[in-house]
C-alpha cells in the first residue's frame, strides 16, 4: 500500500512523497513479492484460510512491538474486532506474550514463515543487527509487508512485517513523534494489511476501500485525513465471499 507522506513542514511546503505498503507471497521453494500497489487485485485468495481450518487464525503479536508502546495493541484489536464484525464470525484472534523474536530475528523477507506462529513483526536496526532494508530487501519508505504461504487459493501461512526504522506506529489523530520518523496509524495499516492477510489484495480504483494503495501519514487533519479505519460497501461483499456463514445482517464501524 502506498502512502502519502505529510509533516508539519512538509505540509507548509507542499510537498507530498509516496510511501509503499506491500503484500507478498510463497509457495515451497517459489517465491513472490506483490510490491506494486498499482496492480488492481481485490481478491488475490477466493478460499482465505480454507473451508476446512480451525479457526480462528491465531494472530501472535511481537513482544517488541506491545513492549514500545502498550495502545498498539488495542489499536491492532479494533483492527482485527473489524473484520471478524464484517465477517460475522470470528476468523482472526489476536494473542499477544507468546512471540518474543523481533524482524531482526529474520536476515530475509519469507524466513518468518519457517515459524509456527503467524505473526506481526517489527523490523528495526536499533537493539540488533539488520534492519528494515537488510532483512527484507526493501525500501525504507516502504512501511509494511505481508508475506504468505499458500497453495492454489488457500493461505498457509502470514506474517506482517512493520517498518519500525522510518516510522514510529501510533494514532495519528492523537501521538506527534518530534523526531525525523512519521507517524503511521497503527489501527489503518494493521487493517489494511490484516485484509492481505485474510486473501485481499489492492482496490485501485477505490478510494474508500480500505485496501485502496494509498493513505496519508502524519498528523490527521481535514484536508489530510491519516487515518481509514471504516469498510466500504465493496469490502464488506469481497470478505463475506471468502468467509461464507457469517451471521452478520449489518457491518458497524469500530473507531
Amino acid at each position: 500500500m502506498k502512502l502519502i507522506q505529510i509533516t508539519k513542514k512538509l505540509f507548509i511546503l507542499t510537498l507530498l512523497s509516496l510511501i509503499s505498503i506491500s503484500c507478498g507471497m510463497q509457495q515451497k521453494t517459489v517465491e513472490y513479492d506483490d510490491f506494486s500497489g498499482d496492480v488492481n487485485q481485490p481478491i488475490i485468495f477466493s478460499e482465505g484460510w480454507g473451508t476446512n481450518y480451525n479457526y480462528p487464525v491465531i494472530v501472535d503479536i511481537s513482544t517488541a512491538i506491545t513492549s514500545e508502546n502498550s495502545n498498539l495493541y488495542n489499536y491492532i484489536q479494533l483492527a482485527v474486532d473489524t473484520w471478524n464484525n464484517a465477517i460475522g464470525r470470528t476468523i482472526l484472534q489476536l494473542r499477544q506474550g507468546t512471540v518474543t523474536k523481533t524482524g531482526n530475528s529474520f536476515s530475509s523477507l519469507f524466513l518468518p514463515n519457517n515459524e509456527s506462529f503467524n505473526a506481526l513483526y517489527y523490523d528495526q536496526i536499533s537493539g540488533g543487527s539488520g534492519g528494515w532494508v537488510k532483512n527484507t530487501g526493501k525500501s525504507s519508505s516502504t512501511i509494511a509487508t505481508t508475506i504468505y504461504n499458500y497453495k492454489k487459493n488457500v493461505i498457509l501461512k502470514a506474517n506482517i512485517r512493520f517498518n519500525r526504522d522510518t516510522y514510529y506506529f501510533g494514532d495519528t489523530t492523537a501521538d506527534y513523534n518530534s523526531s525525523t520518523q512519521y507517524v503511521a496509524d497503527m489501527q489503518s495499516i494493521a487493517l489494511h494489511e490484516l485484509g492481505h492477510f485474510l486473501g485481499l489484495g489492492h482496490a485501485v480504483s477505490e478510494t474508500n476501500s480500505v485496501m485502496y494503495p494509498t493513505i496519508n501519514v502524519g498528523h490527521d487533519s481535514v484536508t489530510s485525513k491519516t487515518q481509514v479505519i471504516c469498510l466500504s460497501s465493496n469490502d464488506l461483499e469481497r470478505i463475506r465471499s471468502i468467509y461464507t456463514g457469517g451471521s452478520a445482517a449489518s457491518y458497524k464501524c469500530l473507531n
